[in-house]
């Protein structure tokens, strides 16, 4: 039987402190690798980037003339989908609308408005139930998507949210990929699944048996289990499983609640940790889900705080070589979030 291996290396290095005149001291570094993929992460020690204080949104977030997503703009600025797709020519569940992406960056793409009545929803605004009913209304679209056209097997949800998470519209929203191809990220977990498998337990099923209840473990919101990962890519980084699923369109009106909830208390714990932006996605395993033995990956990270001249958290070491510089171990996030995964669902 497979067993996942973590590997960690602890790195020494010299340095000059300038709090001793510029003495030369030793420190160390972690470097971790991801044990399905290989992806490199390196964890700093007692360099922290953790913001101090939140800037200013109120000018950014301030409500426009014009926004496309705005409630009394959306019917003009935004479009129907084709019957032959939907009968519902703009999907509607709860405050959450779905309406067709006017980019076309996959074969079948749409975006998701979490409420066209406020123009800017903070994170700790973006409730269970708001977060809950956009991700359902936007696996709705997913399953007429495979209906009409089964060959768009890959299917994905994600989100950026203001500019330094590459949002072009301060209006919160999400967005659905579908096509034959499948992103990067989603063909090499759904390979490295199928070879770590070869005929036993699955890979998600082993990681979870292994870190349930660990310094990583952060909780579960119905069959959604959330740890933080052995060697994060990206800052404040969170995972959810959702177990026994494949792909998106298998996810369940309950299983899209559940991702509302547990979203929803990491979003509250970046705004009382004085962060301001945020990506995540929802990875569908593609056709071959099942036989590689995948489970359907909820990832969230932090994004730098949109300063007026602030500093990406994507250097040359993200970018160019792969691997992820990290201030906050993942070990310290999931211990500071693992206490709102035991409260009530709001």
């Amino acid at each position: 039987m497979n067993e996942i291996e973590l590997k960690e290396w602890d790195l020494k290095a010299m340095v000059p402190d300038p709090g001793s005149g510029g003495a030369w001291v030793q420190t160390s570094l972690r470097r971790r690798l991801d044990p399905l993929t290989g992806a490199g992460s390196r964890i700093l020690t007692g360099v922290k980037l953790q913001p101090a204080s939140r800037p200013d949104l109120s000018e950014l977030t301030a409500k426009p003339e014009f926004c496309p997503f705005d409630a009394e703009h959306l019917e003009k600025a935004t479009f129907a989908f084709p019957s032959e797709l939907t009968d519902e020519r703009r999907i509607r569940r709860g405050r959450a609308v779905v309406v067709p992406n006017l980019m076309a960056y996959a074969t079948h793409s749409a975006v998701g408005i979490y409420d066209p009545e406020r123009h800017f929803l903070d994170l700790d605004e973006l409730s269970p139930s708001l977060v809950g009913d956009a991700v359902a209304a936007m696996v709705f679209h997913a399953q007429a998507v495979r209906r009409m056209d089964p060959g768009a097997g890959w299917s994905s949800i994600s989100a950026n949210y203001l500019p330094p998470a590459g949002s072009s519209l301060v209006h919160p929203h999400l967005q659905s990929c579908h096509d034959p191809c499948g992103t990067t990220a989603q063909v090499l977990m759904v390979e490295r699944s199928a070879k770590w498998g070869a005929g036993s337990r699955s890979y998600w099923s082993a990681l979870l048996e292994l870190e349930a209840g660990g310094s990583r473990w952060v909780g579960s919101t119905g069959r959604v289990s959330w740890l933080t990962p052995f060697a994060p890519a990206g800052f404040h980084e969170i995972w959810g499983v959702v177990e026994g699923i494949g792909d998106i369109t298998e996810l369940t009106e309950e299983d899209c609640s559940s991702i509302g909830i547990g979203l929803s208390r990491v979003l509250s714990a970046y705004r009382k940790w004085n962060l301001a932006s945020f990506n995540f996605a929802i990875f569908g395993g593609g056709p071959h889900a099942r036989d590689a033995g995948y489970q359907v990956v909820i990832k969230v990270m932090s994004r730098s705080n949109p300063d007026p001249m602030y500093r990406s958290d994507a250097t040359y070491f993200e970018r160019l070589h792969g691997e992820a510089l990290i201030d906050l171990a993942p070990e310290e996030i999931a211990e500071q979030i693992r206490p709102s995964f035991r409260e009530s669902p709001a």
